[in-house]
């Protein structure tokens, strides 16, 4: 009898949560937008004058005679250069990072125009239920109405949750072909050095160039992530985990700088993109279980329904 305005209800109900969860997307990212414009400037401060520090050293200037007559210029050359490289890596980041923020917000603002009215579409049909119910059984109205938002809330509950779960497991799959890049490149860096000539650093490199990508891909990755666990309520500690994530580009860089100039160092890396990888299961693995436990909850709500009905 009621099947037809249940399907509308329940439409109109994830069509209001999903306008929720945009809004608080939105909101996030209006945050992250304005940190990363800050970073962004003050990263291109910081690679001007990284890059103004090699020129003087490479140039004739105070500081290259001081270095010069102290027997380390090389070293101080080779020092700035890592810093400069390592700035610029992560201000092209940054960049990269601020447009994709930017383009998100405008992809969520044209959407939410879709959903708009979405939260008065539900109360209207909730209340057009209200009244039939009343109108045809009133000693069961308030019980089914209240079981049926308490269906829909639960039904959002497990497809946010899927959603999420399925962004947490995008990352690990880029975070293991970063990791097989970096496998790649640790591996032909052995040969190396031993002798393996101009090609095989050229290999190894090319692993490296890989994981780079890879990284700029996890990282996107990793804010979809944190977006998707906006509308989930999990535990705190797995809270402030994510809450790292969006230094995770910085941490990869400040390694692979030292990887490409000491292979020894290139662990460092795939000890950074290990540890986003295990904190990203961690909460993946809370997913899951608080996906069986709103599935059981559903499938409660359900049978008490079910039950209900039969018995108006």
């Amino acid at each position: 009898m009621y099947s037809k305005i249940n399907q509308q209800i329940q439409s109109a109900f994830q069509c209001m949560k999903q306008l929720e969860k945009i809004d608080k997307m939105l909101y996030k990212l209006q945050d992250e937008q304005e940190e990363l414009e800050n970073k962004v400037s003050k990263l291109k401060t910081t690679v001007e004058k990284e890059d103004k520090d090699v020129e003087n050293l490479e140039n004739k200037s105070i500081a290259k005679i001081f270095y010069s007559f102290l027997g380390n210029l090389d070293d101080r050359v080779e020092m700035e250069r890592k810093e400069a490289l390592s700035a610029r890596l992560k201000y092209n980041q940054s960049i990269r990072d601020l447009s994709s923020i930017t383009r998100k917000i405008s992809e969520l603002n044209l959407e939410r125009t879709k959903y708009i009215n979405c939260k008065a579409q539900y109360h209207k049909l909730f209340k057009e239920k209200k009244e039939l119910l009343i109108a045809s059984n009133p000693e069961v109205a308030q019980k089914i109405m209240a079981i049926t938002e308490q269906l829909s809330e639960s039904k959002n509950n497990v497809k946010e949750i899927d959603e999420a779960i399925e962004a947490g497991e995008n990352v690990i799959y880029s975070i293991n072909r970063a990791l097989s890049s970096l496998d790649s490149a640790e591996g032909w860096g052995v040969w190396d050095m031993l002798g393996g000539g101009l090609m095989t650093d050229l290999i190894k490199h090319s692993h490296i160039d890989d994981a780079n990508s890879d990284v700029q891909q996890i990282q996107y990755l990793l804010r979809s992530f944190k977006s998707e666990l906006t509308d989930i309520k999990i535990s705190s500690d797995i809270s402030v985990q994510t809450g790292g994530f969006t230094k995770f580009a910085d941490f990869f860089f400040d390694g692979l700088i030292s990887d490409w100039f000491m292979q020894s160092k290139i662990q460092n890396s795939k000890e950074n993109i290990s540890q986003v990888r295990r904190q990203v299961q961690n909460v993946i693995n809370e997913l899951i279980t608080m996906k069986d436990k709103e599935s059981m909850t559903l499938e409660k709500l359900e049978a008490e329904m079910k039950d209900m009905i039969n018995q108006a």
